[in-house]
């Protein structure tokens, strides 16, 4: 295609001009561009930011398509919208799990505790990753999305036996530990220790940092909130029991007779 074109590229340093003649016709063609000061991460990402800036200007002012392309822009591709994918898809499974725990559980309330409790770990297996400076990409990101489904073990139990137990709160958050609590601990949380910790000797880094260290955080935080924080939770504001116990007799003993809810 013949073109009459100039074309002026900026940089911090200098200015170069690049003159297109009429007589030039072509298809396609490159122009090789090297950024001699990115250091880390963050250097990358701004370079590939500006390419892609600098492209869409051209383009506009061109009236022909310009990309720009790198080998290393298929990695850092994915820390343009790494947050924004992430907190996308955090949210998508967090509404996933609610509804399924209201569909389950039939009760709002329930559901509503058991989705503020999730929240919660995966707000302090980010913090996690802060303190051992773990990045957050796409294998990152994938365990965050995981780590909801299965942190839902360490809740959904005990708040199922608070629903279904007899008493004040105090009571029935007494009855779901002694039901439930045990089960929690050596069916749940003993067993993925266990897995997890098995991890510790891969000599991959990736299978360490990201696997290892996350998974072993996501147990420790999943048996804190589901054996320390949700029962203290549920003992302040927890739902209403689904049973309600029909007194048959007049003595007032409760029948073994109840009622759902």
């Amino acid at each position: 295609m013949p073109i009459s074109r100039s074309l002026t590229i900026y940089d911090a340093h200098q200015a170069m001009r690049v003159v297109l003649s009429e007589h030039l016709s072509f298809e396609h063609s490159t122009l090789q561009l090297i950024n001699r000061q990115a250091h880390g991460i963050s250097d990358y990402i701004n370079a590939l930011r500006a390419a892609r800036e600098f492209c869409a200007k051209v383009s506009d002012s061109l009236k022909m398509e310009i990309f720009p392309y790198s080998v290393f822009y298929i990695f850092f591709e994915q820390y343009l919208d790494i947050w924004s994918t992430a907190l996308v898809n955090l949210a998508i499974a967090l509404g996933a799990v609610f509804v399924v725990c209201l569909v389950i559980t039939s009760s709002l309330w329930s559901s509503a505790i058991i989705l503020l409790v999730l929240a919660m770990i995966v707000v302090d297996l980010m913090g996690v990753m802060a303190i051992l400076g773990i990045q957050l990409n796409a294998v990152s990101v994938v365990n965050l999305i995981m780590s909801i489904g299965i942190a839902v073990e360490f809740c959904v139990h005990i708040t199922h036996a608070f629903s279904v137990s007899l008493g004040d709160r105090n009571q029935r958050t007494e009855e779901a530990l002694g039901t439930m609590g045990a089960s929690v601990f050596s069916g749940i949380t003993l067993t993925k220790l266990v897995g997890v910790i098995v991890l510790c000797f891969a000599k991959s880094e990736i299978f360490v940092v990201y696997y290892f260290q996350m998974y072993l955080a996501l147990v420790i935080i999943g048996f804190l909130h589901g054996l320390v924080f949700l029962p203290v939770l549920l003992s302040l504001v927890g739902p209403p029991p689904r049973i309600i116990p029909r007194n048959d007799r007049l003595d007032g003993e409760l029948s073994p007779s109840v009622q759902l809810s």
